[in-house]
């Protein structure tokens, strides 16, 4: 496994921006949206979000992260390579 600081990458005055989970509670990730901003919602659209592994444990498929004002659904967890980061498959809530 993995075991250098990831937190560097996970620094909002840097790469990531902050989530919000439904008990309010934050996480740190690296939101992927540009293919959502350019095209619309269209059919096929996938916002994803990097999380590390230990912010990402406790978060349930189904769960609500609110990223910029904007809520999402937790569709799926894929871990990354070794599994030190997990990339969170994220659709549209309400969609």
């Amino acid at each position: 496994m993995f075991d250098e600081d990831l937190t560097v990458f996970f620094n909002t005055a840097d790469f990531a921006v902050v989530a919000t989970l439904a008990d309010s509670s934050t996480i740190n990730v690296i939101f992927d949206r540009a293919w959502l901003e350019q095209l619309g919602i269209v059919s096929g659209t996938n916002p994803v979000a990097l999380a590390m592994k230990a912010d990402a444990d406790a978060l349930a498929t189904n769960a609500t992260l609110t990223i910029a004002g904007t809520d999402y659904v937790v569709v799926d967890k894929n871990p990354v390579d070794d599994g030190a980061t997990v990339l969170l498959q994220l659709r549209l809530a309400g969609d």
